[in-house]
C-alpha cells in the first residue's frame, strides 16, 4: 500500500508538472516531503535530513553550474562567443550546408562551456540570423541549433559534476563515456543533414549587408587565441586533474585578461551577477533535487519500493537497453525518466539499491539525457528556439524525437556491452 502511494505521489507531481500547473523548481521539493511523510518520518527528521541537509546534497553540482555559468557570461561579454560564431560562418562561404555545418561545430564547442538560457539567447541571436540569411530554412536551422547545443552539452563539466554527484562517480569514468555518446551523438546528426539538405538545395535566401551604426561605438573583436576559452576548462580538468570550479574560474579570469585586461574586475564581477541571475532556476531546482535524493534514501522508502524496482533485471543486457531506450520518451514534460525532474528519484533508487554496476547507471543516465536536451517541449531553450524561427515547441520535438531515441538505443547498447559483462 505504501508503495502504491509513493508511486501515486510521482504521478500526480508529474501531471502538475506536465500541465504546467506547478513548475519543477517546487514540485520536486514538495514531491520529496510527502513521500517522507508518507512513510512515517518524524518531523524532526523531515526538517533537518530531508530539507536542511537536502539543500545542501548536491552544493558542489550548483557550485560548478554557477562558475561554469560565469565563464559563460564573460564568453558572452567580451566577444569571444560573438568571434567563434562569425569566424565558423567566413569559413562556410556561401553554402548553406557547409555554413550549417560549421556552425553547429561552433555552437557545440561553446556549449561545453555555457550554461542557462541567457546563453542560449545569446549564441542563437548570433547563430540564427546567419544560417537563415545563407539560405537555411527558419524551422531547420532552429533544429539544427538544438542538436548541436545537445553535442557540445555532452561534454558540459558542470553537467558532469551533476552525475558525479548524484552516481558518486569519478570525473574520468564519465569523460571515457561521453565520448562514446559524442560520437554517436556526431553520426546521428550527419545523417540529420543529409536529410535536410534536400530541403535547404529547395530554398534560397541572400545574405544582406547589415550597416553599422555610426552612432555606436564598434565592438572590439576578441583575438584569436581567445577562441580557445570555452575548452579551457575541459582542458584542465581531464588533463591537469582541476576540480570543476577552479577549472571554470581559471577560464573566466584568462578570457577578461585576454580580451579586456583593462576591466578585469568590472568584466568579472559582472559576470558573477549576470550569471548567476542565468542559472538561478537551475540551482533551485538542483537543490530541490537535493531533497528528493535524501526522501528516497530514507529506508522506509527504500523498503518500500525494493520489491517493485528489482522485479526488473536491469542487468539483463535486452533489459536495460528497452526498458530506457524505449522509455526515453518519458523525460519529456518533466516525467518519469527525467533527471531534472522526478526521475531523479528513480535513477536514486537503482543506485543505492545496486540493481546495476554504476557505469552502467550513468550510460543509461546520459543516453536518455540526449533525448530530453533537444526535444522537450518544457525546455526553456526550446521554447526560446521556437519562438525566435517561428514555429510551434512541439514540432521540434516532433522533428528530433526519432533521432535522439535512435542515439539514446545506441549508447545504450554500447553501453551494455561495455558496463554489463
Amino acid at each position: 500500500m505504501t508503495a502504491f502511494l509513493i508511486i501515486l505521489v510521482f504521478v500526480i507531481f508529474a501531471a502538475l508538472m506536465i500541465s504546467r500547473r506547478m513548475p519543477a523548481i517546487l514540485a520536486v521539493p514538495a514531491m520529496a516531503i510527502v513521500i517522507a511523510a508518507i512513510v512515517q518520518t518524524p518531523l524532526s527528521q523531515i526538517l533537518n535530513q530531508v530539507i536542511a541537509a537536502g539543500t545542501t546534497r548536491l552544493a558542489d553540482a550548483y557550485m560548478m553550474v554557477f562558475a561554469g555559468a560565469m565563464l559563460g557570461r564573460v564568453v558572452m561579454q567580451t566577444g569571444i562567443a560573438e568571434g567563434i560564431i562569425k569566424r565558423a560562418a567566413e569559413f562556410g562561404g556561401d553554402k548553406p550546408l557547409v555554413v550549417a555545418v560549421t556552425l553547429m561545430i561552433a555552437i557545440a564547442l561553446l556549449f561545453t562551456a555555457l550554461y542557462g538560457l541567457g546563453a542560449i539567447i545569446m549564441v542563437g541571436g548570433l547563430a540564427l540570423p546567419i544560417m537563415m540569411s545563407i539560405g537555411v530554412p527558419r524551422k531547420l536551422a532552429g533544429v539544427l541549433f538544438l542538436l548541436a547545443y545537445g553535442l557540445g552539452f555532452i561534454f558540459n563539466i558542470a553537467t558532469w559534476g551533476f552525475y558525479q554527484k548524484t552516481l558518486n562517480l569519478d570525473p574520468q569514468a564519465i569523460k571515457g563515456f561521453a565520448v562514446t555518446l559524442a560520437v554517436i551523438d556526431a553520426a546521428a546528426i550527419v545523417v540529420f543533414l543529409i536529410i535536410a539538405s534536400r530541403r535547404m538545395s529547395s530554398y534560397g535566401a541572400w545574405a544582406v549587408a547589415v550597416e553599422e551604426d555610426s552612432g555606436k561605438t564598434p565592438k572590439r573583436s576578441a583575438p584569436l587565441i581567445a577562441m580557445l576559452i570555452p575548452l579551457l576548462p575541459l582542458a584542465l580538468h581531464i588533463g591537469l586533474k582541476w576540480h570543476v570550479v577552479p577549472s571554470f574560474f581559471a577560464g573566466a579570469i584568462l578570457g577578461v585578461l585576454i580580451t579586456r585586461p583593462r576591466e578585469l574586475v568590472k568584466q568579472l564581477s559582472s559576470a558573477a551577477v549576470k550569471g548567476l541571475e542565468d542559472v538561478a532556476p537551475a540551482v533551485i531546482l538542483i537543490i530541490g533535487i537535493g531533497m528528493l535524493l535524501n526522501a528516497t534514501t530514507l529506508p522506509a522508502v527504500q523498503d518500500s519500493l525494493r520489491p517493485m524496482i528489482e522485479s526488473v533485471n536491469f542487468r539483463s543486457p535486452l533489459v536495460y537497453v528497452l526498458f530506457f531506450g524505449l522509455l526515453s520518451p518519458l523525460a519529456l514534460y518533466r516525467g518519469p525518466l527525467n533527471p531534472y525532474g522526478i526521475g531523479i528519484g528513480v535513477y536514486s533508487l537503482i543506485s543505492t539499491l545496486g540493481l546495476m554496476p554504476p557505469l552502467a547507471l550513468l550510460a543509461a543516465l546520459m543516453s536518455v539525457v540526449q533525448v530530453q536536451t533537444a526535444c522537450d517541449p518544457t525546455n526553456t531553450h526550446n521554447v526560446w528556439v521556437a519562438n525566435y524561427v517561428g514555429m510551434r515547441v512541439e514540432e521540434i520535438t516532433r522533428q528530433t524525437l526519432i533521432f535522439k531515441v535512435a542515439v539514446c538505443l545506441a549508447g545504450l547498447i554500447v553501453g551494455s556491452l561495455l558496463y554489463l559483462k
